[in-house]
């Protein structure tokens, strides 16, 4: 069986090439594959000590030591500003499988303890290191330094512990009782969060604001609360737009009743905004309260380090209209602003969760909202983004429409729900039926199972972003091939091809199984196979209708009048889960035979 490659590597050798082709030289010898996977791992071991060193890619480049006696290191780099010393040995792995071979590994190992223990001339014969030694020696020679090593890799694999323990033996021989030497193991899942931005976490990176009548409570989490007038909050959302509000359950919603209100209230009786509106809820990293205002009971200025805004997009999205239509505005009003510290949290993402749940509660907010809070949802959109094809899982009024780089969270529960090949046909009469149900999180199924939810059986946490999208490609042809016969029929005929495509959806999924594939997009040929496929399965579903009695001919037809009768309508038979039991078991049975 054919594994198939991680998404996370589709682009990475293209990232990789446009940051460093120029800065790296091109090996000159081997095969062209060869060549290729010596640039892109040199230009790994660059790119980690970019992201972790925290220097520009020209310095990380600089830093590559990689040839022949480099002692199984690949990069090299001191920060100044932390006296870190950052030593990198990298594997670019095509496949995206696997992990580092023991040897190489050893080999880093061994040249760590060479650079630990000064000896220096192991690394002479190589001369991008020789040209660095003696800054090298004089780094080892001042005092509070630090070195990390970093092992990065394209592999989905974690190390295995072989790998592992010959670390551990280093911090235990140099590092036993200080944080004097660690190491950093990044695998392919790391490496592109770096290229997402994961490694940045939500908000905006850092946010100067002055609090009135502010509140300020420190234990057990720092917390800051008052009132901020309505320009300054909405300034702060033009500054940074939607990062602002990344960790929110949903984006701005644009034109409804309570976002009326919200403008109507600033635009008629801005003083009157603090008692009517419910304020904004965010949390930070860490909080500053400026020195000269820690007494100060009328303002404070604070500043916020990696500040979301959690609760109160409606509000924002609201008050950012308004200046825009009318700039130079300058209401009399005030929103009500808390602020909660994360730095002392024991599970910082566990505990955001909660506020971000808790908090929005109080507004009009369904199970579909909730989703988006869910990490599998951001998981298939950072697994996708690199790839050009964009999943909006949250709600939002700037949310495109569907297309070939574009879909939704109701377009992927749809695919992902047809997909389920139980045979109780329970998910693909909920799509037509209550499509809502999809998203319940109750635990519903028995104790021993270990998804016991629906919403967990819709998005399974190992089906991966590539299958998702492959199942909405394949979707949206067979919705458009259903949609069309609709069109070409009518009467009973036309009722059938409305109600039945996802019944259909779910037996091309089982015959042709396209959601797999090793390519993102479907190709051409997959492409005819699902347009003849579902006119068969189509036409095959309607002869078990005529078979199990759900349309019969009649026998008196009349000018004018549908050649067919039905003792219920389509939408109540296939919305039906037990109906489509038996009109799944019968198409099956009618396509095995046409084999």
């Amino acid at each position: 069986m054919t594994v198939e490659t991680p998404i996370e590597m589709l682009q990475l050798p293209e990232q990789l090439r446009n940051r460093f082709a120029g800065k790296l030289p091109e090996a000159v010898s081997g095969t062209p594959q060869e060549r290729e996977r010596n640039f892109l791992s040199r230009a790994l071991a660059a790119y980690a000590i970019h992201k972790l060193g925290g220097t520009e890619l020209d310095v990380a480049a600089a830093a590559v030591v990689d040839g022949g006696g480099d002692g199984g290191i690949d990069a090299i780099f001191h920060s100044a500003t932390t006296n870190t010393l950052w030593i990198a040995q990298a594997k670019f792995i095509s496949t995206g499988r696997g992990e580092p071979d023991l040897g190489a590994v050893g080999k880093f190992k061994t040249g760590l303890e060479n650079l630990m223990q000064g000896n220096f001339d192991a690394f002479r014969s190589n001369t991008l290191w020789n040209r660095m030694l003696p800054q090298i020696q004089s780094i080892f020679e001042r005092g509070g330094l630090q070195i990390r090593a970093i092992l990065v890799y394209t592999g989905i694999n974690l190390v295995s512990e072989d790998r592992k323990r010959l670390f551990e033996d280093l911090k235990r021989r140099f590092s036993a009782e200080s944080d004097y030497f660690d190491i950093l193991v990044c695998n392919l899942t790391t490496v592109h969060d770096w290229l997402i931005g994961l490694d940045q976490g939500p908000g905006i990176p850092k946010a100067e604001l002055t609090l009135m009548k502010p509140s300020w409570i420190r234990e057990p989490y720092e917390t800051i609360f008052g009132i901020i007038p309505l320009k300054e909050i909405a300034g702060l959302y033009v500054l940074h737009g939607k990062r602002l509000i990344a960790a929110n359950i949903r984006a701005y919603k644009g034109r409804t009743e309570v976002n009326d209100q919200i403008l109507e209230t600033v635009r008629e009786e801005p003083q009157h905004f603090f008692y009517l509106n419910n304020g904004l809820t965010a949390f930070c990293e860490r909080l500053e309260v400026h020195n000269l205002d820690r007494a100060n009971a009328e303002a404070k200025r604070i500043t916020a380090y990696s500040l979301s805004i959690v609760n109160g997009a409606q509000t924002l999205g609201s008050l950012v209209n308004y200046f825009k239509e009318l700039p130079e505005a300058t209401p009399q009003g005030f929103a009500f602003l808390k602020i909660i510290s994360l730095e002392r949290c024991f599970d910082e993402r566990e505990f955001a969760e909660r506020i971000t749940r808790s908090t929005n509660l109080q507004n009009q907010i369904g199970s579909r909202d909730f989703v988006a809070l869910d990490e599998q949802q951001e998981t298939i959109a950072n697994q996708l983004k690199l790839t050009g094809v964009a999943y909006h899982y949250k709600t939002d009024v700037e949310r495109p429409a569907p297309d070939e780089t574009n879909f939704s969270l109701e377009d992927a529960t749809t695919a992902c729900a047809c997909l389920d090949q139980h045979g109780d046909c329970d998910f693909c009469t909920r799509v037509l039926a209550n499509r809502q149900s999809l998203w319940s999180m109750d635990e519903i199924y028995p104790p021993e199972e270990l998804m016991r939810s629906r919403y967990t059986r819709v998005f399974r946490p190992d089906r991966s972003a590539r299958t998702v999208w492959r199942a909405v490609q394949t979707q949206r042809l067979v919705i458009a091939i259903m949609q069309d016969s609709a069109r070409a029929e009518s009467g009973s005929r036309r009722t059938f091809f409305e109600n039945a495509r996802w019944l259909v959806l779910n037996l091309v999924f089982l015959k042709l199984r396209c959601e797999n594939g090793a390519e993102l997009t479907l190709s051409q040929e997959e492409k005819h196979q699902i347009t003849r496929r579902t006119i068969e399965i189509a036409e095959t579903l309607w002869r078990a209708c005529e078979a199990l009695g759900f349309i019969t001919r009649r026998t008196d037809i009349q000018p004018g009048y549908d050649v067919y009768e039905q003792p219920r309508h389509f939408r109540s038979i296939f919305s039906a889960a037990a109906d489509c039991q038996q009109l799944r078991a019968k198409a099956l049975s009618l396509l095995a035979q046409t084999v």
